[in-house]
């Protein structure tokens, strides 16, 4: 029975290819505002917490109630590195020098996290693009930053103030809000003093993240220690809270916007085949059957638009990011999946709404003249 069903409503969707593609575009493109709005929300997300994700360390150790970098202001007694690596289950601990402030060039500025960190350890930036790591009195600069600074390896910026030759690039590290540059260790303390901000720490084999973090928490009470992966998820709150704020209302908005849109599309779309419907009717289906053809209809438009809108939203996020490099566009499964499900939804209700009146259509009218 399913299976003459379904060719059925195709037949009836696609009878009038203009009109088909007219409606399945119209839901495309609602759907796409969605996804693009998702992805400029989640984009922001994956950007203020790359150089965490990327990082090494199981668990990270800051001040006492310190949790996140955004917002916060974290500063441990350098001996503290040292006391993590005595706690019992850490292969090795490294500290993080941090604070904002900006890079300046000679065609302009650009906010900043400056990292203050060791050249030969593991906290630097995930892949160099080009140059080496820095010396004493050189930094790295990320290389969307420094295309909007003007400079390139051997050019010269300012980093709190003071006169650092950029000795290479590295990539991911700027995102719609500011930028992150990294100098030595050395030089941060000459500038802004020994302390450090966090200690990133990476767990012997056999020993979890949350086990370690247990350990650390009762050797330094005076500390907030976290996983890493629940210090990212605190990252990630806290400015959802903050700057992306905006983006998710105007997320919010757009989705509803789509769901109307397609409601209407497929309320029209069904009464506009009143006539289609009569002519099933007359030939003997019932309610159920036309209702299950409309329902099919509805099933087939959402499922090509969201194909499509999917396959478009791909590309753009692709353009996005070869046009603008800081603004990362990043398109979910579960995205796709969720506008995908809320669109069934309402296309669904959209179809049966106007239900009741194909229900009353005679099946006398399938053979008369269209006025």
């Amino acid at each position: 029975m399913m299976a003459r069903r379904v060719p059925l409503a195709r037949r009836a969707l696609f009878q009038d290819r203009r009109r088909a593609a007219l409606a399945t575009g119209g839901i495309a493109a609602a759907l796409l505002l969605v996804l693009l709005l998702d992805g400029i929300v989640a984009g922001g997300m994956r950007q203020v917490t790359a150089y965490l994700r990327a990082s090494s360390a199981d668990v990270i150790v800051s001040q006492d109630g310190v949790r996140t970098m955004h917002m916060s202001v974290s500063a441990l007694p350098p001996g503290h590195v040292e006391a993590v690596r005595g706690v019992d289950g850490a292969a090795w601990a490294e500290g993080l020098q941090f604070a904002s402030s900006t890079v300046t060039a000679a065609t302009g500025r650009q906010l900043s996290y400056v990292f203050g960190y060791d050249p030969d350890g593991r906290l630097g930036p995930g892949t160099l693009t080009a140059g080496r790591p820095p010396g004493s009195g050189e930094a790295l600069v990320d290389d969307v930053a420094a295309d909007r600074l003007g400079v390139s390896v051997g050019g010269q910026v300012q980093v709190f103030g003071e006169p650092f030759i950029v000795s290479g690039l590295f990539d991911d590290g700027t995102s719609m809000v500011n930028t992150t540059t990294f100098i030595t260790a050395g030089d941060y303390t000459r500038l802004r003093g020994p302390s450090v901000a966090y200690v990133f720490v990476g767990a012997e084999a056999g020993v979890s993240p949350d086990a370690l973090v247990d350990r650390m928490a009762a050797a330094l009470p005076e500390t907030t220690v976290q996983t890493r992966d629940r210090f990212v998820r605190e990252e990630a709150a806290i400015v959802g809270d903050m700057a992306a704020d905006l983006m998710q209302i105007m997320s919010i908005v757009g989705f509803l916007i789509a769901l109307a849109v397609i409601g209407l599309t497929l309320f029209t779309l069904t009464l506009a085949k009143l006539r289609e419907h009569a002519v099933v009717k007359a030939l003997g289906s019932g309610n159920r059957r036309v209702g299950v053809v409309v329902l099919t209809q509805a099933v087939w438009s959402i499922s090509l638009a969201l194909a499509v809108s999917a396959v478009l939203a791909l590309l753009l996020a692709r353009l996005v990011a070869g046009v603008a490099p800081a603004l990362l566009v990043a398109i979910e499964p579960g995205s796709v999946i969720r506008a995908g499900l809320g669109g069934l939804v309402v296309g669904a209700l959209g179809s049966l709404l106007p239900l009741r009146r194909v229900f009353k259509v005679d099946p006398a009218t399938a053979f008369r003249r269209a006025s």
